[in-house]
């Protein structure tokens, strides 16, 4: 009997497997270790070489994977904090033991990348500096076949080409901000059609959003902010128009608490063993808040980038000239601004050197935005010209 999967239940099969990694990892059971690994891998076989989908989008999957065995690491935040974390996941399989590990490795960190990179390595029982990077690189499967749903013919080429121009090396050097922008992206794309346009609560995409959301938020503490962002505009979304149903409401709400049980443990451990002093503080906030040369300073790092600028730019553009659909484009923007702020109170609260923070951040935190913002005006350009077609 042939088994025939869409492209829905190969996602969703995905995201199920990405998250069941953390119970692999903890029973280590290596028997659970290699079913998870291999199941996930002839998935990502399956969808390449039987799915009838595009040919370029896949040759590009198979190109990302070879240009990922070939390239070394070095950055120090993928070196010093996400391959560390899967190495010491390699050889101790107690994710809660947070508090044995290096300081700088930033322990308190989530740590479900590590976690899901690990059990490749586990499988093959062999540690290798190259894999780990590998197994980081396959959580970009789900949301970029999702993705490539959503943009058909020059449409999907355009959203290749955005993708490389935006995340680029992070397809590769093993950092989590790529990671979090794809998958910040896929979670707007999904809330929009979750609010706006489906209705029915047994649809794929609230499953695909709810464990979109879920990986999002453990990937990395941004990721854990923009998830409550969102979770915050549906809570506001419910009371005031009254168009979302209480389980979708709760489905959203459900997706940001395993993050949050995460933080919590993290920062009781951090109080209980000292894992590093924190980085930011309510006084160096009340210090910088009304000083003008700070808010210029991270105007300055920001708006300097040259991609990021571009993007605002190019949505804005879109915005003012789109006449038929705009939600996509204002929950965009409402969802930017908020995390844009809340990036400028962190820098506001900083206890570092406010100049050498944003030197050395600055422009990986900025890209979930640089990327939302250029996808979605590619997609409102879609969303209209198959609309100004239903028209005619």
């Amino acid at each position: 009997m042939q088994i025939k999967l869409n492209s829905s239940q190969i996602i969703i099969s995905l995201y199920l497997l990405i998250l069941s990694s953390i119970i692999t990892v903890t029973l280590n059971s290596v028997i659970l270790l290699q079913i998870n690994a291999i199941i996930y891998l002839i998935l990502i076989f399956y969808f390449i070489f039987f799915k009838k989908t595009d040919l370029f989008f896949k040759i590009f999957l198979i190109l990302l994977i070879v240009i990922s065995l070939g390239t070394l690491t070095d950055s120090w935040d993928a070196r010093s904090i996400w391959l560390l974390k899967t190495k010491i996941l390699y050889y101790d399989s107690n994710i809660f033991n947070i508090y044995d590990h290096p300081k700088f490795s930033h322990p308190t960190y989530p740590s479900l990348a590590p976690i899901f990179a690990s059990i490749f390595i586990k499988t093959l029982n062999y540690w290798n500096e190259i894999l780990p990077k590998v197994g980081l690189l396959l959580l970009y499967f789900p949301v970029m076949i999702y993705l490539s749903t959503k943009f058909k013919d020059a449409f999907l080429y355009a959203l290749l080409s955005f993708l490389l121009l935006i995340i680029g090396k992070y397809f590769f050097n093993g950092e989590m901000d790529g990671l979090v922008s794809i998958y910040f992206i896929t979670t707007l794309l999904l809330s929009y059609e979750t609010l706006f346009i489906f209705n029915n609560d047994n649809d794929h995409r609230l499953k695909i959003l709810f464990l979109n959301n879920i990986v999002l938020s453990l990937l990395k503490f941004e990721g854990t902010v923009l998830v409550l962002i969102i979770s915050i505009t549906f809570f506001f979304y419910f009371i005031f128009t009254n168009r979302v149903s209480l389980k979708r409401l709760t489905l959203i709400f459900l997706s940001s608490i395993p993050s949050l049980l995460w933080l919590y443990h993290s920062n009781e451990l951090n109080n209980l063993y000292a894992v590093g002093e924190s980085n930011f503080s309510l006084s160096n906030l009340l210090l910088r808040i009304d000083d003008l040369s700070s808010y210029f300073l991270i105007a300055k790092y920001f708006f300097s980038d040259t991609k990021f600028s571009l993007s605002i730019i190019l949505f804005l553009l879109i915005f003012y000239k789109s006449e038929i659909d705009k939600n996509f484009l204002k929950l965009t923007l409402l969802v930017n601004l908020m995390y844009f702020l809340i990036l400028v109170l962190i820098y506001l609260s900083t206890n570092y050197d406010l100049n050498w923070h944003l030197s050395s951040s600055a422009n990986r935190i900025i890209k979930p935005i640089t990327l939302s913002l250029i996808i979605a005006s590619l997609y409102n350009i879609n969303l209209n010209k198959i609309k100004i077609l239903f028209k005619k």
